[in-house]
C-alpha cells in the first residue's frame, strides 16, 4: 500500500512558511510611514483648504450661463434638499497658502454623480471631470474622487455640478461637505494599501497553491476547507480595498444617502464582500469540524455551529436579495451582519477550548493556530461595530487577520498531515503484515479450490455416468413400452384371429351338422318313396359334394395362418409324407379341437376320426425315427376322448 501524502511535506511547509514571514515582515514594516500620516492627521490639507461654498438648485442651466450670469446668486449653505430640486450647482472658493501649486484630490458629499469644472491654466480653458458612485466612467478604486491642481498662494473658484438621482434613498435635507486631500499623500496611502493587498493575495496565493497540490496528494477535506477559506480570504481583502469597484464600476443595485452626506452603495463589490465572508466562516467551520472529530466527540457543539452557520448564511442570502432588487438594506444590517459574525466566531473559538480541555486530537495545535487569526478578525468585527462601517480600505487589520490565519492554520494542516502520514505508515505495517497473513490464506484457499475443483470433476464424471445409465434406463423403458405395446397389439390382434378361427369352425361344423341332417331327411324320404329314388339321389349326391367342399377349409386355413403364421409351410417341410386331409386333421388336433367337433367339421363318425389320428401319429413317428415318442396334444385328445 502506497502512501497518499507527500514524504517532502514538512520540508515544503517549512519552506512555504519561511517565505510567508518574510512577505508578513515586509507587509508590517510599511506600518510606519502609514501611522505617521495617522498621526498628522490622517488627510492632509496644509496647503489648500476650502473656504467657501455658494449652493445654486439647478434648473437646467447650462454651464456657459453659470460661468458667465452673474445674475445667478449661489447662497452659502450647507444643506441639499431634495424636495427643492434633484440637481445643485455649487461654487466652490479654496484657497492655497503655499508658494507651490499643489494637485489635490476633491471629494463633494453626496458623492452621486458629481462633474467638476475648474480652469486649467497650462490648458488656459475650463475643464469638466465626472466621478461618483453611480457613474460608470469612475473606475477608481474609492470613488467620487476628482482630481484638482491649485496654484500657489491664490484662490481657486471651481464649480460642481451635484446630481442626487433618483434611484437612491434621500433624507430631506443631506449636508454637503468638500474635501481637498493633497495628491502626493493620496496616492502614498493608495500605493501602500495596494502594496499590502498584493502581498496578502500572494501569501494567499503561495498558500493555495500549495494546499492544491497536497489536497491532489491527499483527497483530505481538511485541506479542503482550508482552501475555501483561502479563497473568501483573497475575495474579501480583494472587495475590502475596494479593487472590484476597477473591474466592475456598474451596476449599482441600491444606494442610500445619510443626512451627513456620505453615501453608501451596494454594487458588485458588496455581493462579493458578502460572498467572500460566506466562504470564510463556512470554510472555517468545516475545517474546524473535520481537523476536530465534532461529530463524534461533541456533538452538541458541533450542532451549534451548523445552526450558526446556516443561520448566518441563510441572513447573508436576504440581505443580498433584497439589496439587488432596489432597496438598500445593507446600511441598516452591517450592525446584525457583524454581531452574527461575532457569535460564530465565539463558538467556534469555544468549540477549541473545550475540545483541548476533553484532550481531543491535535486540539492543542489547532488551539494555538486560532489564536492571532481569531483575535485579529474579532478585532476587525469589533471596529465595524464600535467605530463604524464607513470603509475607506485604509484599515491593516483585515490583511493581519487572513494573513495570520492563512499561516496558523496551514502550520496546523501540516502538523496534521504529518501526524496523518505517521499514522498511515503504521496502518501500513499492519496491513503489510495482513497482507502476508491474507497471501497465506489465499494459498490455502488456492489448495482447496484446486481439492474443490478436482472433487468437482469426479463428481462430474459420476454425474455424467449417471445420466448415460439414466439414458439407457429411459431407452430401455421405452422399448420395453413399445415392446408391451406391439405384444398387446399382437395379442389383440391374436385374440381377433382366435375369434375369427372360432366363428369360422363354429360356421362350418353348423353347416356340416345342417347337411348331415338333410342327408338323414332325404335318406329316409328315401326310403318312404321308392319310386323317387333317383331324384333323393340326386339330391343326396349334392349334399355329398358340399360337405367337403374346399371354400370353407379355404377359409379356416386363411384364419388359422393369421393365428400360427407359417404352420402348414413348416409342417410340409418336416413331414413331406402328409396328406392334404392329414394337414387338415393335424391343424385340428393343434387347435384342441375333441374328436367329435373334428367328426362333425370332417362329416364322419367319430371312431373314423380317431383311425385317422392313430394312422397320423404312426406316419409322424416313422418320420422322426422315434416309435415310442406320441405327440404332445395325444394326451389332451385322450383326456377329451374320455370326456
Amino acid at each position: 500500500m502506497n502512501s497518499r501524502f507527500p514524504v517532502v511535506l514538512p520540508t515544503n511547509a517549512s519552506f512555504v512558511q519561511k517565505t510567508l514571514c518574510v512577505l508578513l515582515f515586509v507587509l508590517l514594516a510599511g506600518l510606519r510611514p502609514v501611522a505617521a500620516q495617522s498621526a498628522a492627521g490622517g488627510v492632509s490639507t496644509v496647503g489648500t483648504e476650502v473656504v467657501r461654498i455658494g449652493v445654486l438648485p439647478d434648473n437646467n442651466y447650462s454651464w456657459e450661463r453659470i460661468r458667465t450670469d452673474t445674475s445667478l446668486v449661489f447662497a452659502q449653505s450647507d444643506s441639499l434638499f431634495p424636495a427643492r430640486a434633484y440637481r445643485y450647482w455649487l461654487k466652490i472658493e479654496a484657497i492655497n497658502r503655499s508658494r507651490y501649486a499643489e494637485a489635490t484630490r476633491l471629494t463633494v458629499l453626496p458623492n452621486i454623480d458629481n462633474t467638476l469644472f475648474y480652469f486649467n491654466e497650462d490648458a488656459q480653458a475650463w475643464i469638466s471631470q465626472r466621478a461618483g458612485l453611480a457613474v460608470a466612467t469612475d473606475t477608481k478604486r474609492m470613488k467620487g474622487r476628482l482630481p484638482l491642481l491649485v496654484q500657489g498662494r491664490s484662490t481657486a473658484i471651481f464649480y460642481v455640478l451635484v446630481n442626487l438621482g433618483r434611484k437612491a434613498a434621500l433624507p430631506p435635507a443631506i449636508s454637503v461637505r468638500a474635501d481637498l486631500e493633497k495628491e502626493s499623500a493620496a496616492q502614498e496611502t493608495e500605493r501602500y494599501f495596494s502594496i499590502a493587498w498584493a502581498v496578502s493575495v500572494a501569501v494567499l496565493l503561495l498558500l493555495l497553491l500549495t494546499n492544491l497540490h497536497v489536497y491532489a496528494r491527499s483527497r483530505d477535506r481538511t485541506t479542503l476547507y482550508y482552501i475555501c477559506t483561502q479563497v473568501g480570504a483573497a475575495l474579501y481583502i480583494t472587495a475590502y480595498r475596494g479593487f472590484f469597484r476597477v473591474l466592475f464600476p456598474a451596476p449599482v443595485f441600491s444606494m442610500v444617502v445619510l443626512p451627513s452626506g456620505i453615501t453608501y452603495a451596494y454594487t458588485l463589490n458588496n455581493v462579493l464582500m458578502h460572498l467572500s465572508v460566506v466562504l470564510l466562516l463556512m470554510g472555517f467551520v468545516q475545517m474546524t469540524r473535520a481537523y476536530l472529530p465534532t461529530r463524534a466527540r461533541l456533538p452538541r457543539l458541533d450542532a451549534g455551529l451548523r445552526y450558526a452557520l446556516g443561520g448566518y448564511v441563510a441572513f447573508t442570502v436576504v440581505v443580498g436579495l433584497v439589496n439587488t432588487t432596489g432597496f438598500h438594506l445593507n446600511n441598516y444590517t452591517l450592525l446584525l451582519d457583524n454581531i452574527l459574525v461575532l457569535g460564530v466566531l465565539s463558538l467556534l473559538l469555544v468549540t477549541t477550548v473545550v475540545a483541548y480541555l476533553r484532550r481531543l486530537p491535535l486540539a492543542r495545535i489547532y488551539l494555538l493556530a486560532n489564536v492571532l487569526p481569531l483575535l485579529f478578525i474579532i478585532s476587525v468585527a469589533v471596529h465595524h461595530v464600535v467605530l463604524g462601517f464607513n470603509n475607506d480600505g485604509s484599515l491593516l487589520l483585515p490583511d493581519l487577520a487572513v494573513v495570520s490565519h492563512a499561516l496558523c492554520f496551514s502550520a496546523a494542516i501540516s502538523i496534521r498531515l504529518q501526524n496523518l502520514q505517521r499514522s498511515l505508515l503504521t496502518k501500513e505495517q499492519e496491513a503489510h503484515h495482513l497482507a502476508l497473513d491474507i497471501r497465506q490464506k489465499e494459498l490455502r484457499n488456492r489448495e482447496i479450490a484446486w481439492e474443490n475443483q478436482q472433487i468437482q470433476v469426479a463428481f462430474g464424471r459420476m454425474e455424467r455416468r449417471q445420466k448415460a445409465s439414466e439414458l439407457e434406463t429411459q431407452q430401455l423403458s421405452v422399448d420395453i413400452q413399445q415392446q408391451q405395446s406391439s405384444n398387446q397389439d399382437l395379442q389383440e390382434k391374436l385374440e381377433t384371429n382366435q375369434r375369427e378361427l372360432a366363428s369360422t369352425t363354429l360356421y362350418v361344423a353348423q353347416k356340416n351338422a345342417l347337411l348331415a341332417e338333410l342327408k338323414l331327411q332325404i335318406e329316409e324320404m328315401n326310403a318312404q318313396n321308392p319310386h323317387k329314388q333317383k331324384e333323393l339321389s340326386g339330391i343326396k349326391s349334392i349334399l355329398q359334394t358340399n360337405l367337403y367342399l374346399d371354400d370353407d377349409w379355404t377359409r379356416f386355413k386363411l384364419h388359422f395362418e393369421q393365428v400360427h403364421p407359417r404352420f402348414f409351410e413348416e409342417l410340409q417341410a418336416k413331414y413331406p409324407a402328409l396328406t392334404k386331409n392329414e394337414l387338415r386333421l393335424y391343424s385340428y388336433f393343434h387347435i384342441n379341437l375333441s374328436t367329435k367337433e373334428i367328426a362333425a367339421l370332417l362329416n364322419i363318425d367319430p371312431a373314423s376320426v380317431r383311425r385317422a389320428k392313430t394312422r397320423l401319429y404312426k406316419k409322424i413317428a416313422a418320420a422322426n425315427n422315434e416309435p415310442g415318442l406320441a405327440p404332445p396334444d395325444e394326451e389332451a385328445d385322450a383326456q377329451l376322448a374320455e370326456a
